[in-house]
């Protein structure tokens, strides 16, 4: 019986620098790495947005990314 084994996970903010000639926004990222299986999405939110407190760039987006291997 195959299963998901848990490898790693991330989160990466996304922080708007500036508008290109388009008007679209120019984004840089923040990825901190390690993250435990098991944290919750409010804890996620609480940490992005206290991060990006610290930042002069404002919060675009966060998103949350997970490796798991296949277990056979």
């Amino acid at each position: 019986m195959a299963a998901y084994n848990f490898e790693e996970a991330s989160l990466k903010l996304f922080f708007e620098t500036g508008l290109d000639e388009l008007g679209m926004p120019i984004l840089t990222s923040k990825t901190i790495r390690n993250l435990r299986d098991d944290v919750e999405v409010e804890k996620l939110a609480v940490v992005s947005q206290a991060i990006a407190s610290l930042s002069k760039y404002p919060l675009n987006q966060a998103k949350k990314s997970e490796t798991e291997g296949i277990e056979f």
